[in-house]
């Protein structure tokens, strides 16, 4: 307990070091543009999102595997709901990471 608490004090002490490459930016915006996510936030919370688990693992750069990590969490959520689509949105999010990254 007293472990991750220090991690996680150790976080958000290096979030704001947490540098996210242009590259990164614009994939995640790819990626929230293939979902049809509502506006920019879903683009600024993949980001966000992105630079905090960089920030847990002790990095200072969110990479495109952070993004491909935190992408179902991080959007499932603002997807527009397609009523013809049975699967579930963080199907629909991973289906999409697939197609954008060639996995």
């Amino acid at each position: 307990d007293g472990q991750v608490r220090r991690q996680l004090a150790r976080a958000r002490e290096n979030l704001d070091a947490v540098d996210v490459p242009s590259e990164t930016v614009e994939q995640a915006a790819r990626l929230c543009m293939q979902l049809g996510t509502d506006g920019l936030r879903g683009e600024l919370t993949l980001i966000r999102a992105a630079r905090a688990l960089a920030s847990l693992e002790g990095r200072d750069v969110a990479s495109i595997d952070d993004l491909k990590r935190v992408a179902p969490s991080a959007l499932r959520h603002r997807l527009r709901r397609d009523p013809l689509d049975e699967s579930g949105s963080s199907t629909r999010v991973q289906r999409a990471i697939d197609e954008l990254f060639g996995e």
